[in-house]
């Protein structure tokens, strides 16, 4: 996503600047993926493969320096450029955190967005299993924002409790999308048992706005033509929220989890959407064998089609019709796959994907990929 990155640059010089005396060490992850859709003209929802093999949809290399700036403050900046959008680095992280107590920290600057289970270290490709994250879930089209984060830990017999408090803003670009949030607010609750059990819950609001280029012209024709319709087709400062619980199972080599989310973005055209998925991993020695399911459910919202008169008496019907077809349906994706550890920092994976869709006429492919994640 291409971003304003000037508080990302200005907390990164913090990070190196000689008068703090830091030394910036260097360290961070990264992957090499190569991969290709079975049929001609197939792609895959949240993927940009196609029949032809190519090495760009999923390859990555950050830089994560962190930096001390003190006994108890510290500035942390990670840089990621990707592979299919022209490596151009982005500022994924780059944000100052203080510890003023054992159990509390805040950070302030751009972070990553508490949603999901593995929201913490979504690019780590070594830190899970599987290939990639389930698409069916994660799929929001950003992940990150500037704001503050207090974060709360205790630990209380064999459980760890870790609460984070967030509020900050939202403003990303990418291809034809803009998506602005403004008072985002959230709270996270973590709780770990005895290191084999995770539970998860999340809850975040705010007053979100998102201009689609495809969708504008229309929705500019229809509030001309009926400012209460248009109003109501308008993703523009509506409230919307985001509901995710998670729990995952680590015992005996077995992993096993499930993460179910319920998106309401409001009053406008886009709706909702409830997601659910399901993995489960085996390790044997080096060899971890992994399945995962996952499915997205969206509504459209159609008040603004009910306040259309129907066709012939009002010429956009039709059109708007379409668009609120197009938000609609189901998104599936199963996948098996295989990760070899060559050794503590590098593993070997190859995965193959199922995707099917009900959205508009439906649509379904069949990807297969390998890639080497590793730490360093």
């Amino acid at each position: 996503m291409k971003t304003k990155h000037f508080p990302a640059v200005a907390l990164l010089a913090l990070a190196v600047a000689p008068a703090a005396q830091a030394e910036v060490t260097f360290n961070g992850f990264g992957q090499v993926v190569a991969g290709a859709t079975l049929d001609d003209g197939s792609t895959v929802s949240g993927l940009s493969y196609d029949d032809s093999v190519s090495f760009d949809p999923e390859p990555l290399c950050p830089l994560h320096p962190p930096a001390p700036v003190g006994e108890r403050p510290d500035a942390v900046a990670q840089a990621v450029p990707r592979g299919d959008e022209g490596w151009e680095p982005e500022f994924a992280w780059a944000y100052v955190r203080y510890q003023f107590s054992p159990s509390w920290s805040v950070k302030a600057g751009r972070q990553r967005t508490p949603y999901f289970h593995y929201s913490d270290y979504l690019e780590v490709g070594a830190a899970y299993p599987f290939m990639r994250v389930p698409l069916g879930v994660y799929n929001l089209p950003y992940s990150n924002y500037n704001g503050v984060n207090l974060i709360g830990a205790r630990n209380f017999d064999k459980w760890t409790l870790r609460t984070q408090l967030i509020y900050g803003t939202v403003d990303e670009s990418q291809d034809d999308l803009h998506v602005e949030v403004r008072d985002q607010g959230g709270i996270t609750f973590e709780a770990q048992y005895d290191e084999w059990l995770s539970l998860r819950g999340s809850y975040v609001v705010g007053e979100a706005s998102v201009q689609v280029a495809a969708a504008d012209p229309l929705i500019a024709a229809v509030m001309a033509a009926s400012p209460q319709a248009g109003a109501a087709l308008a993703f523009d400062r509506d409230d919307a929220s985001f509901l995710g619980l998670s729990a995952e199972i680590n015992r005996g080599g077995v992993t096993v989890g499930v993460e179910l989310t319920d998106i309401d973005y409001g009053d406008n055209y886009i709706g909702g959407q409830k997601a659910v998925a399901v993995n489960a991993a085996y390790r044997a020695g080096d060899w971890t064998p992994y399945a995962s399911w996952s499915r997205s459910r969206t509504e459209a919202d159609t008040t603004a089609l009910g306040l259309l008169p129907v066709p012939p008496a009002h010429p956009l019907y039709q059109t708007v019709a379409g668009l609120l077809a197009s938000q609609e349906g189901d998104k599936e994706f199963s996948a098996v796959g295989v990760r070899y550890d060559v050794n503590a920092n590098i593993a070997v994976k190859v995965d193959y994907t199922h995707y099917k869709s009900t959205i508009l006429d439906g649509s379904d492919a069949d990807l297969v990929a390998a890639g080497v994640v590793f730490t360093y």
